[in-house]
């Protein structure tokens, strides 16, 4: 009988916070990966772990043989399931969850020391499932210190988005250079970083055509989100306005702007681009997968536990040139490697 699951993302925003916050496209690409990896299983359903399920949604992923949780940078002191929910419940239900591909925060202040009901809900978790899937070595350190007792259990598959077939079977990384994607992270004080990649890329490819691709779109989000945010002191936190004027930036110096309404439109835009340089992770990966050479610009400290597990070069205040004659190929070998632990995963709850 083929194994049946359920799925939750955190790119699913409840009905509660639209508005309010806003779809990143990056964990709608992690969405992706993680159904083309259990391909030809489809899930039973998609929902969000941003609120409690409703009844009906929590029936369903009683029913499936397993849910998966969809990675993103969510693994912090209080993780948990969705909000509010306890090792206890967990356990009294019949759901048995598994952790696909998930990261450390990029946050170190809210990665000091695990609650204790955090601490909880991972061992919970694993009393039903053999392993769990984790991002980068910067997870497995925070995990085996917190959870010594656990620590065979905990691989490190890396992201899903980056196990593709182009990068793990075919040579060679794409030479072309007619068209180029940049990506930005329009979060805290981000200006000086982002319009520094804008002008170093126009500069290094003065003929291609450029392409600035918004990857979580700040200027949709309502009125009282933003005045939710002066409330509470985060008056530079994904502010629309400076939002657009990044855009106006980037079109100022020979970018078309995109927005794509979905990871879907995202990824068949970067599928007809040569290369990418910028600050979201996904985009990174994505084009990496696809045998196309890429520069990441960190945002956060999440980016330099999968620059440590695949020994790709980030673009830095102390090396803020791109090394644009970078070797890839041993990337590609050791995505090779880490891809046999994935298997190891996948086959420990017989999706493959």
């Amino acid at each position: 009988m083929t194994p049946s699951y359920a799925l939750l993302t955190p790119y699913l925003l409840p009905a509660s916070q639209i508005g309010l916050k806003v779809a990143n496209l990056g964990d709608g690409l992690i969405l992706r990966a993680i159904e083309r990896l259990l391909r030809p299983n489809a899930p039973m359903g998609r929902y969000s772990p941003r609120a409690t399920p409703p009844p009906i949604a929590q029936a369903v992923m009683e029913q499936a043989q397993h849910v998966v949780l969809a990675g993103a940078n969510q693994l912090d002191d209080r993780y948990s399931v969705w909000p509010g929910m306890t090792a206890e419940q967990l356990l009294r239900g019949a759901w048995r969850f598994v952790i696909f591909g998930v990261g450390l925060s990029g946050d170190p202040q809210r990665t000091r020391r695990m609650s204790e009901g955090t601490r909880a809900i991972l061992e919970a978790i694993h009393q039903r499932t053999e392993y769990s899937s984790w991002r980068c070595p910067a997870t497995l350190r925070y995990l085996r210190a917190e959870l010594p007792h656990l620590a065979d259990r905990f691989l490190m598959t890396g992201c899903p988005v980056l196990m593709d077939q182009p990068l793990l079977d075919q040579p060679r990384f794409h030479a072309a250079e007619r068209s180029v994607a940049v990506t930005a992270t329009e979060r805290g004080d981000f200006w000086g970083r982002e319009t520094a990649i804008i002008d170093r890329v126009a500069r290094r490819f003065p003929r291609a055509r450029r392409y600035f691709v918004v990857h979580q779109d700040f200027c949709a989000r309502s009125m009282i989100a933003r005045w939710s945010d002066r409330l509470r002191g985060h008056a530079d936190a994904a502010d629309p306005g400076r939002a657009m004027a990044l855009r106006k930036y980037a079109a100022s110096r020979g970018y078309q702007v995109l927005v794509p309404d979905t990871a879907d439109v995202a990824a068949a835009i970067y599928d007809a681009i040569d290369l990418h340089v910028g600050s979201r992770l996904h985009a990174h990966l994505l084009f990496l997968s696809r045998n196309k050479k890429s520069w990441l610009v960190p945002a956060d400290s999440g980016a330099r536990g999968m620059s440590e597990a695949f020994a790709f070069p980030l673009v830095t205040a102390s090396r803020p040139e791109p090394d644009w004659n970078f070797d890839f190929e041993p990337l590609r070998r050791q995505a090779q490697r880490v891809h046999g632990d994935m298997q190891r995963f996948l086959s420990s709850w017989a999706m493959r």
